[in-house]
């Protein structure tokens, strides 16, 4: 019998995961008692191949009604976790599927898009990826005139695979939260597997902190020090580390959790179609490889635990597992005109 959310348990998000829709992975998040998942629809695909990825969703939404559901609002995370099953938020983690019409933003949204990131590693015209050497910042036209749209619509911004620059100028610009659903403080990690322009700067993250935005602690092998032998006491350190870094309402997860994917396909996601470099490619299959208190979502009940042990108060912790996200996720759904209404 697969353990179910019960409807007073504590909220637990993930902010980041980029699974294949299927049963598998439903039913991991189930046994884990996950509440909401923040996916990754596209990456580098174009609107007519995201359209299709998102048709995926909706038949996947149909098929395992049981297990998952979509959710358009913190309210719909909220009664979907209450019926025993896990909401799932639809999001990018760049912008390639807009095509640079600004108009596709409020198209998507309107499909069910809740979370857009920026760039995902290399240049596009809103801004600059971390891999870039030279980071010029948001753009000045397009990239200031696409965050303007998704603070309009209520689209939350993800500044995670941003360049430094891009990152503080998105968290200034914005006249709403942003967020960095899935990365780390390079102050508390040394030796990244990505590098340490994947982490974001203590100026970064106090910004981030300063104008409501939430950073999602990742426990990803190439974002911790250690890699897959990084402990959990380590993983509940660095949470600590964060936040008394950022404070306790800034701080949440997001473990960048990639299941049913081949290992070739990171390749396409790192350097897009068109590039002829090649990424190192893991023998491990992206879903592979973690340590061995996290080998998938089932095993979220060991990050609760982790973190009661390492002193945190209930309401803390029940900030840091979902709370933190909810309170965003409610502002940022929400278009701004409305928003605005219900302040």
């Amino acid at each position: 019998m697969l353990k179910t959310n019960s409807s007073n348990a504590t909220l637990i998000i993930d902010a980041l995961q980029y699974p294949l829709p299927g049963r598998r992975w439903f039913e991991e998040w189930r046994v884990g008692g996950v509440s909401c998942v923040h996916v990754t629809v596209a990456i580098w695909e174009n609107a007519s191949e995201t359209l299709q990825r998102l048709a995926l969703w909706r038949q996947a939404f149909a098929d395992h009604g049981d297990l998952v559901a979509v959710a358009l609002t913190g309210n719909d995370i909220e009664a979907i976790a209450s019926s025993g099953r896990t909401a799932v938020v639809l999001g990018f983690q760049n912008t390639a599927p807009i095509e640079h019409d600004i108009e596709l933003i409020g198209t998507f949204r309107d499909l069910g898009v809740r979370i857009m990131q920026l760039t995902y590693n290399l240049q596009n015209y809103i801004g600059a990826g971390y891999w870039e050497a030279n980071d010029g910042g948001l753009s000045s036209r397009f990239g200031r005139q696409a965050v303007d749209e998704m603070n309009r619509v209520g689209v939350l911004v993800d500044l995670s695979h941003c360049g430094e620059r891009t990152t503080l100028d998105a968290i200034e610009y914005s006249s709403r939260p942003v967020s960095i659903t899935h990365s780390n403080a390079r102050e508390h990690v040394l030796n990244p597997g990505f590098g340490p322009g994947r982490l974001k700067t203590t100026e970064a993250l106090k910004a981030l902190s300063a104008r409501g935005g939430v950073l999602g602690v990742c426990p990803n092998r190439s974002l911790v020090a250690n890699g897959t032998k990084a402990t959990l006491e380590d993983f509940t350190e660095l949470v600590a580390r964060s936040v008394d870094l950022m404070g306790v309402d800034a701080i949440g997860l997001g473990t960048d959790y990639c299941a049913g994917h081949p290992a070739a396909v990171r390749t396409w996601w790192r350097y897009a179609r068109w590039s002829r470099e090649k990424a190192e490619i893991p023998s491990f299959a992206p879903h592979e490889g973690w340590q061995d208190w996290f080998r998938s979502p089932a095993d979220f009940p060991n990050i609760v635990q982790g973190l009661r042990h390492r002193g945190f108060s209930e309401i803390e912790t029940q900030k840091i597992l979902g709370g933190n996200w909810l309170r965003l996720f409610n502002e940022a759904f929400e278009p701004a005109q409305r928003a605005k209404a219900v302040a």
